[in-house]
């Protein structure tokens, strides 16, 4: 399967260069494939060895938090599109200006709530309760300090790039953890794959939303 993303990874960068596409922005939701430093900030208490080398050695030349000893996929599409690196949600600082994006994705991070984990007795293996909804959550609130008329939202966004995944992987690592089945497994796919279309909904429906106020103010204004 990570050949499979490297494979599908290279095509997608190698069609960005020869694109006439220009975003000025990316939006990114994931796990440990594309998490540049959330985890690490939170604690990263699962996993602390994230915080030393190897990690960051070949290129960064010191520990960021990517489970990597380079760069990710996330930080080559960033620089395809030669923007900066994402900076991690939870280590933005007042006034600081991420007009280029935010990843929100955190290492560990499954697609499901984890409260379905501790229901069925396997949150104790989960290295983080930052599921995909919390990393949805976050954007929510980052989002009404990212523009503040209808023309410049419209125009930031349609410049966005959004990105909802890797994820999923971790919800049946865990489960395969405690010794579940391959059929056990299977069975959770399709709440899996709803979890992941149903955030991508949010993500849009809020992204509308945005622009709600301003459409409702036009209208009165008629």
């Amino acid at each position: 399967m990570k050949f499979f993303h490297l494979v599908f990874a290279l095509c997608l960068l190698r069609s960005v260069s020869t694109s006439h596409l220009k975003y000025h922005a990316i939006f990114n939701f994931g796990d440990s494939l594309s998490d540049t430093g959330n985890f690490l900030v939170s604690g990263a208490l699962a996993f602390p060895v994230i915080g030393k080398l190897p990690y960051g050695e070949t290129f960064f030349r010191h520990a960021t938090g990517r489970c990597s000893d380079g760069r990710l996929v996330i930080d080559f599409m960033a620089e395809a599109f030669r923007l900066p690196y994402l900076p991690p949600y939870l280590a933005l600082k007042e006034g600081q200006n991420f007009k280029h994006g935010v990843n929100f994705a955190v290492a560990g991070a499954t697609a499901l709530r984890s409260v379905i984990f501790y229901k069925q007795k396997i949150g104790s293996r989960l290295w983080t309760n930052d599921s995909l909804s919390v990393q949805i959550d976050w954007f929510k609130k980052l989002k009404s300090s990212i523009c503040s008329t209808r023309k410049d939202c419209e125009t930031y966004f349609k410049k966005s790039l959004f990105f909802v995944g890797e994820i999923g992987g971790n919800d049946y690592n865990y489960r395969a953890f405690v010794g579940e089945s391959i059929n056990q497994l299977r069975a959770s796919v399709p709440l899996v794959v709803k979890a992941i279309t149903n955030a991508t909904r949010v993500c849009y429906a809020n992204l509308q939303s945005l622009l709600e106020p301003f459409l409702n103010t036009q209208e009165i204004s008629k």
